[in-house]
């Protein structure tokens, strides 16, 4: 199907007045129009007759009317505003209890449009920016207002937060949203508003010396939800509402907003005919049930098309359902019986074959010059006697300057300053990854043993490190087994390191075969923003190791070291391969 024209590609479209900018979903250009339409009206224009109107009176008119138009998008009412109050709490809790885990959850099941658990993104920000604005002006609090720290986060979402700081204390935050979203992007200006507004928070608690949470409660105080359905005494969303939210989130989705409305009716009938056989598809103990009745009452020319509908489903579920891990297991289930096995876009032996074109000495020296490479030396003198670590197996406190230096980590005290990184707080080894994942790295490897809370060269240290000069193939092999480490460390840790490490694979691996970098996220799409930068952390970590260059959009990684990446790339693949038939299959 081709996609719709923008009507901005009309010659006869008049365009925005300068500096007017209308916040609002790729491809839903037509859908703005309508929404622009009343507010229009409102000014005395109609829009079917826009070549009518005072070009001087349009664009003032244009003017006031976007700007009510994304007044609207940040200005929750009613249930909608309970729902982004009480996530925006949430998310605060989470962040004050460190709980990653959670705040990923929570960004990841907020969109484009509001649902009926959560609000959407300019909902959700704007209650941000009015609940800042709020506490700014409120002179009693400025005492404590003065020592608000900006959290360490990246530089993009420090930037962010600066300018909100600055805007909130002349309470303007909320009147500069469009100002704030030019400049930075709606997923940086929502986390930034976040983690200023956890900061805030805890300033004024420590300043009273009262609780987080009391103080939580004072500023930010939950708001009550209309009451839902029930059914057996339990609250729960009816099934129309689930098929309105559905309908809304598809509008949403680009690969699939100009056919929406054909799935939403199709899928609707899907669901009358499930209730005639008594079975809740929003019931994922039902899923099984549902996909057999569909299979049996679906003509077998329509069956794919059912399946990839309730796949689509199923994905609005994971990301939206206050519950997402229950529709973990249907959404495996149904995504194989749609995947399509087809071959990867890659050419793995054509990577391969290039990688081993490249001077067998060039590959040898680049290999040897890497940290993670050369380190192993210094690290064979350190053990010349075993060394205590700790109960986990990891080195002691007092250690992690010594064997954070042999692979050019620069760890004093607690505090760790690295190149290319911002400082953090360092109380035990396990807080610099790198240098556990080098640890574990070797230990994997053979090159050190690990008994009774002592760590001791290892069963194959010899063909490591004895040789003056380390051999081709344990370079080659310290290089691809810290990649896969790399890669897989924090896979059962975070819901999103799924996502991230198979965008990180396909970005690296396109880089390898010569293809386009990967498609940017869009800037209302949470979670795609999410997983999108924590791939950049794990690109960013390779470059401060010399294993990619500086260039993150278009990743590069040297000719010398493509062999060896790509290797470990493999291995990682192998390992997600196993890791998803465990624990989503």
């Amino acid at each position: 199907m081709a996609a719709s024209k923008s009507p901005s590609d009309d010659p006869e479209f008049l365009p925005l007045p300068p500096g007017v900018e209308i916040r609002h979903r790729v491809g839903a250009d037509a859908e703005l129009m309508d929404q622009l339409a009343p507010l229009l009206a409102a000014e005395g224009i109609d829009v079917a007759h826009l070549t009518d109107a005072d070009p001087e009176e349009l664009n003032e008119a244009l003017t006031r009317a976007v700007e009510r138009h994304n007044m609207e998008l940040s200005t929750p009412v009613g249930d909608q505003r309970a729902r982004a109050i009480n996530t925006l709490r949430e998310l605060v809790v989470a962040l004050h209890a460190e709980n990653i885990a959670e705040v990923q959850n929570l960004f990841g099941s907020i969109g484009p449009a509001p649902t009926r658990h959560r609000p959407s993104s300019g909902h959700l920000t704007g209650v941000a920016m009015e609940n800042l604005d709020s506490i700014y002006r409120n002179t009693a609090l400025h005492p404590a207002l003065h020592v608000v720290e900006i959290p360490k986060v990246d530089p993009n979402t420090k930037a962010a937060a600066e300018e909100i700081l600055g805007l909130a204390a002349k309470g303007t935050a909320f009147r500069s949203l469009d100002t704030l979203l030019t400049n930075h992007g709606g997923f940086e200006v929502a986390r930034a508003g976040i983690y200023l507004l956890a900061a805030t928070i805890t300033a004024i608690a420590t300043h009273q010396n009262a609780t987080f949470d009391r103080v939580l409660d004072e500023l930010v105080p939950v708001l009550e939800v209309s009451q839902l359905p029930t059914t057996n005494g339990d609250q729960t969303s009816s099934s129309q509402e689930y098929l309105d939210d559905f309908a809304s989130w598809l509008k949403t989705q680009d690969d699939v907003a100009e056919v929406a409305p054909k799935i939403s009716i199709i899928f609707n009938s899907m669901i009358d005919e499930a209730a005639r056989e008594d079975i809740d598809p929003h019931d994922p103990a039902d899923f099984d049930v549902w996909t057999m009745a569909v299979l049996a009452n679906t003509q077998p020319q329509y069956v794919v098309t059912a399946l990839e509908i309730i796949k689509h489903y199923l994905q609005f579920r994971l990301r939206t359902d206050l519950e997402p891990d229950r529709w973990h297991q249907a959404h495996a289930k149904i995504t194989d019986m749609t995947v399509v096995h087809k071959a990867p876009p890659w050419d793995f032996e054509k990577i391969f074959a290039t990688a081993q074109d490249v001077d067998h000495d060039t590959r040898y020296d680049a290999m040897r010059q890497l940290p993670i490479v050369s380190g192993t030396q210094q690290l064979r003198d350190w053990l010349a006697t075993p060394r205590p670590t700790t109960d986990a197996g990891a080195p002691r406190t007092e250690d992690v300057h010594t064997i954070g230096a042999m692979i050019g980590l620069d760890v004093h005290d607690s505090l760790r300053l690295r190149k290319r990184f911002s400082s953090a707080h360092v109380d035990s080894a396990l807080d610099v990854p790198e240098l556990m994942i080098w640890w574990w790295t070797l230990e994997e490897l053979g090159v050190i043993a690990l008994v009774d809370a002592t760590v001791e060269l290892g069963p194959t240290a010899g063909e490591y490190v004895e040789a003056e000069k380390i051999p081709f193939e344990a370079a080659e092999g310290i290089i691809a087994t810290y990649i896969k480490i790399f890669l897989i460390h924090g896979l059962e840790h975070a819901p999103l390191e799924v996502s991230s490490v198979g965008h990180t694979l396909g970005r690296l691996l396109n880089s390898l075969a010569g293809m386009p970098p990967a498609t940017q996220a869009s800037p209302d799409d949470f979670r795609g923003q999410l997983v999108q930068q924590r791939s950049d952390e794990y690109l960013r970590s390779l470059h401060a190791f010399g294993m990619l260059g500086e260039n993150l959009r278009e990743p590069e990684i040297p000719e010398p070291l493509r062999g060896a990446v790509f290797y470990g790339l493999m291995m990682a693949m192998d390992y997600m391969d196993e890791f998803l038939d465990q624990n989503f299959s």
